[in-house]
Order: structure tokens, then sequence, then C-alpha cells
């Protein structure tokens, strides 16, 4: 597996269309000052391979973005491969033009190929630097060359210029780690920051104890479901549920096992509802639930049957068994409860009269009409 951060992946594929377009521009000067000494035809057969160098790069940069949406490990580390390959026949060609420097060009030309290399390898700590590894590749398969070269003149000024790159080789080598870590630095930091702020996010809308949506969550993403349903002319119902006795339980039990009594319930009921639900804790022993796309006769059936998996489950906790009832109020989106303040209000006063009809119940209101489900004997 690649072991490249895909924010330097990134960085390498934005900067390669600006270095090929460099690179092609040096290759016609190179063509233009060297086309009186060096034969036509190998001129252009050396720069129709950096024509189709630089197509070869921009397509594998095409292929990293493509990898990269696709999450796909393997070839990004093949078309790593195969980027370090034409990083090396880059420099190939490169030190096949100082070869025809010699072979064709009087002196100090090959002066003026050795300085076009050693501007092309500081141009290219800029662009390459995000992939250190290859770079370093391309930085030796140039420098190396140059300096046999200069060496094999052997004049003074050549021999001066050896030792000049001697020193600009650890000098680029540090430059070109630094723009690396600094990259890699601020990727991390970015990548950082991004995680405090969706674990921020995650505190502000989640409930600590049971895990759900907290009240804030929900009025705020309930606000936006019902103002898609009021347009789109859908049915939206919410649910109010609470415990029944839940402060007798706390009493007799203790506050852990009231706490485990919530987690339990909100694992039990979250498992029944649907990903377009919203389902939250809004305060104490108090849940409501946002049914999406659903009717009032379609959330009583829902709401019975979650009060009927909640009375006949055995709430176990170290050995002891606890068993508990909910009452549930209901309330539809309609033009007299268009608002989920609306809502939440009529919901309310549903599980208020559930309660005082004996709790275990579900209770709405339908064509103006009262309706209480008890529980089954």
């Amino acid at each position: 597996m690649s072991s490249v951060h895909p924010k330097l992946i990134e960085s390498l594929v934005n900067q390669t269309p600006r270095a090929m377009v460099a690179m092609l521009i040096v290759s016609c000067a190179y063509f233009w000052i060297f086309m009186p000494f060096v034969p036509l035809a190998y001129l252009t057969i050396w720069l129709a391979f950096q024509v189709l160098l630089a197509a070869y790069r921009l397509h594998n940069a095409k292929s990293f973005t493509y990898y990269l949406a696709q999450q796909d490990q393997n070839n990004l580390t093949r078309n790593e491969k195969y980027f370090i390959a034409s990083n090396v026949f880059q420099a190939f060609m490169w030190n096949a033009s100082s070869v025809l420097s010699i072979i064709y060009a009087p002196q100090p030309f090959e002066l003026v190929s050795f300085v076009m290399s050693i501007g092309i390898i500081t141009a290219a700590a800029l662009s390459m630097s995000s992939l250190y590894r290859a770079y370093l590749t391309f930085f030796f398969c140039m420098i190396i060359p140059q300096i046999v070269i200069m060496i094999y003149y052997g004049q003074h000024q050549h021999t001066g210029l050896v030792v000049l790159a001697i020193i600009y080789i650890p000098a680029t080598i540090l430059l070109s780690k630094a723009i690396h870590d600094s990259r890699l630095s601020s990727i991390q930091a970015h990548d950082e920051l991004k995680r405090s702020v969706e674990e921020l996010h995650h505190l502000s809308t989640i409930d600590n104890l049971t895990n759900v949506h907290n009240r804030r969550y929900f009025f705020e993403v309930s606000q936006k479901l019902i103002a898609l349903a009021t347009r789109e002319k859908t049915s939206v119902s919410l649910l109010m549920l609470d415990i029944d006795f839940f402060k007798s339980i706390n009493d007799n039990y203790g506050h852990q096992a009231g706490d485990f009594i919530l987690k339990e319930l909100a694992n039990s009921i979250g498992k029944t509802l649907r990903e377009s639900d919203v389902f939250a804790r809004i305060g104490g022993e108090e849940f409501t639930i946002l049914l999406n796309r659903t009717s009032l006769d379609e959330a009583a059936n829902i709401a019975e049957n979650i009060r009927n998996a909640i009375e006949t489950k055995s709430f176990i906790k170290d050995g002891l068994s606890m068993d508990i009832t909910i009452s549930i109020g209901i309330s539809e989106l309609c033009q007299k409860h268009a608002s989920i303040e609306s809502l939440y209000q009529h919901a309310d006063q549903q599980l208020y009269i559930a309660k005082n009809n004996g709790r275990n119940r579900v209770a709405y209101k339908k064509s103006d009409m009262l309706l209480v489900q008890k529980a089954m004997a």
C-alpha cells in the first residue's frame, strides 16, 4: 500500500500541468540554442520524446486523481512506480541532450547544458517534493551524469562547477526535504483541525449518555425536514416518549441503573427506526422521534410496536431484572401544526394525556377525536 499521504499526491497532481508546461518551454529553448550545432533530426526526435513524456505525465496525474477518488491503494502504489519510472526517463532525456551538446556543440556550450540541468533540478524540487522518493530518484539521475561530464572536460572552470555541484547536492536535498515536510505538516495540521471540528460537532449534536441525537440537533434537523415535507406535500409525524415511573427506578435501584435503562431503551428503539427518522433524547427520560413520510395511522402502529417491545423486554443489569413501560404521544404535520415547535407541543400534550389515562399508553388526536390505545392485558 502507498505510504504517501493522499493530500501530498493531490499536491503533486495540481503541480503537474504547470511543471509540464515549464519543461516544454525549456525543451524548446534547448532546441533553439543548439539548433545551429546538433542535427535537426536528432533535435526533433528528442523534442518529440519530451512532448510524449509531458502527455504521459498528464495522464499519470489523471490516474492519480481517479485512484484517489476510488481509494484504490494498490493502483495508487503502481501509479507511483510509473511516476518514478517517468522521472528516470525524463532524466535520461536531459542527459541525452547534454551528450548531444558534447558531441556536436563547441565549448563552452556544455556549460549551458549544465546550467539548464541545474535549473531543472531546482525547479523540480518545487513540483515533485510531494513525492520525496520520486524527487530523490530524479535528482541523482540528473546530477551524477552532469558531474561526470564536468570531470570529463577537466578544465579549471569545469572542476569549479564540480565543487559547486558537490555543495549543491546536500543543500538541494535539504531544501526539497523541507518543502516536503512543510507540506506534510500543513496537511496534518489541517486534518487535525478537521477532526477537532468533527468531534466538536459530534459532541454538540449527540447525547453523551445514550449516544443518540440531542435536543439541539433534533430541532435543527426537524425544522429542515418539515420545510421539505411542506414543499413536497408529504406526511410527517412526531412521537414523544417518556419512561413511566422513572424516578422510582432511580430511587429503588440507583442512578447507575437509571442510566443503564436510558441507554438500553435508546439502543432498542434505535434499532427499529429507519435512517430517515430523527431520534433524539430531549432531556431526562424523555425521547422524541420524527417519522419522515409517515402518516398519523402509520405512526400510531409504529408507536404501539415500540411500546409493546419495551413492555415485554427485560432490562438486566448485574443479574437484576427490571421491567419498564413507556407512554407515547403522537402529532402529525398539518395546517394547524405546521412547525416543529407546534408539532412538539401537540405531541407533548398527547403524552400528558397518555400518562393521565393510566400510563403505558399511546395517545393521539385524529379528526378532533382523542384516541388512547390501551396496553393489552
